[in-house]
């Protein structure tokens, strides 16, 4: 059996080839903004160098509903499930062939071009992984897991998970030049929707179509890490409902907190009956002793008053004040959602702003952070938010430059008034 509880599908948006039409805030959203708008404060110079952008203008063409409605529950959120497709963007993969994949009703697709891969844009290592496809009779397509940009050996460089007719060598559910599905799964159906569950574990690999188990493999190669790939290769292809769930450690629950160290300045954090960490005041900060390089960091928040102004922060300069990339926790907008105050929940703090805030004050918040080389991407309740390249030059202060090396984690309180419960803290590294 795999390792957790199928996560249920959400229906879909249905719309053209990325073209969305504006959105009007709701009611409640503009009693949100109301309230957030006074707490528009910038950061201070210690926090960093660098001056604050301007306030870009709103993406009219980002479907606010259409994102909500693809947010997580709580149960799958607290697992650790993310989307790696928000139904209406590309945001989060890249196209390293010809083909012309694109959206089209809440799916991506291909049906020409040379063969290649829809690459995620960061690695993962291990994960669980579920999503539905639907090809033609004759349609010969795929699933590479950790994979490279461009594989060149399925036996060797990654592990091609195949959607292929009956007389291929290697039909739907198997393992191309690793192994064949077993003889007594049924074929899908084609032109009808189908799912696969996939679990890769460390040296394990185990594949579910529609259910079914198709192999349960265990790999000699020692591949730890790569890209995610959906392959068009031979007739029509579509995705949708693509998620992911990187398998990770916690720090958080806890016992105590023997693995950060005492908290800076006017900072105060402590651990409550159920092992949460309950941060007040500031400015200042708690660090995660443990330095990380490339790594996947979950956790789940609550604001416990009006305005939080919250970071995480992460590749951090380990001992220096909150010198690192950081994820912004503030819950704010302005006129509607795609117009967030102070860069928004997820945002990657004076670099990207959030492309909608997906997340209310008064409820759970859950945020993913994924740092690859120079590539940083959020989700915020399971949809991602932010996609961003770090271009500068290498430097091992990140207020300067490109900061690759392995930093501490340190959780922030902006303020006197702040107080955020961290529910959760988990960490998943990507070797």
């Amino acid at each position: 059996m795999l390792g957790c509880t199928p996560a249920s599908t959400s229906s879909n948006t249905s719309n053209t080839v990325e073209q969305v039409g504006e959105v009007i805030p709701s009611t409640a959203e503009t009693k949100q903004s109301a309230e957030t708008k006074k707490s528009a404060e910038t950061k201070t110079s210690a926090e960093t160098k660098t001056p604050t952008p301007e306030q870009p203008p709103v993406d009219k063409s980002v479907d606010v509903d259409g994102l909500l409605s693809m947010r997580l529950s709580d149960e799958d959120l607290s697992v650790g499930w993310i989307r790696l497709f928000d139904g209406q963007s590309m945001m989060g993969w890249k196209n390293t062939g010809t083909a012309n994949w694109r959206v089209e009703d809440g799916a991506l697709m291909a049906d020409s071009g040379e063969s290649g891969l829809l690459c995620t844009s960061v690695r993962f290592s291990d994960f669980e992984l579920m999503l539905e496809y639907k090809g033609a009779a004759t349609t010969n397509s795929g699933v590479s897991l950790r994979s490279p940009i461009v594989p060149k050996n399925p036996a060797e460089d990654c592990y091609e998970l195949n959607i292929a007719p009956q007389d291929n060598p290697f039909p739907t559910g198997s393992l191309v030049g690793r192994v064949k599905v077993s003889e007594q799964l049924p074929a899908p159906e084609p032109d009808e929707w189908h799912t696969l569950h996939i679990l890769v574990d460390r040296d394990q690999v185990q594949v579910r179509v529609d259910g079914a188990l198709s192999v349960d493999y265990v790999d000699t190669t020692g591949l730890t890490a790569g890209c995610i790939g959906l392959q068009f290769r031979e007739g029509p292809i579509q995705f949708r409902d693509v998620r992911v769930r990187p398998i990770s450690y916690a720090i958080l629950p806890a016992k105590e907190l023997k693995d950060f160290g005492q908290p800076a300045s006017a900072v105060r954090a402590n651990l409550d009956e159920l092992g949460e960490l309950l941060l007040e005041g500031g400015k200042g900060h708690i660090e995660l002793l443990q330095p990380y390089a490339d790594c996947c960091i979950q956790v789940s928040i609550r604001t416990l008053a009006d305005n939080v102004n919250s970071g995480l922060f992460f590749r951090c300069v380990p001992g220096e004040d909150m010198n690192g990339y950081e994820c912004q926790l503030h819950h704010g907008f302005r006129e509607d959602r795609r117009s967030p105050v102070d860069a928004g929940m997820g945002a990657i703090f004076r670099r990207q702003n959030a492309k909608a805030v997906l997340s209310d004050a008064d409820k759970q918040t859950f945020v993913s952070v994924i740092a690859d080389g120079p590539i940083l991407s959020t989700w915020v309740n399971g949809v991602q938010v932010v996609e961003w390249e770090d271009t500068r030059p290498a430097n091992a202060n990140p207020r300067k430059g490109l900061r690759t090396e392995a930093g501490t984690i340190m959780l922030q309180g902006h303020d006197p008034d702040c107080k955020i419960r961290f529910s959760s803290l988990s960490i998943c590294p990507i070797p």
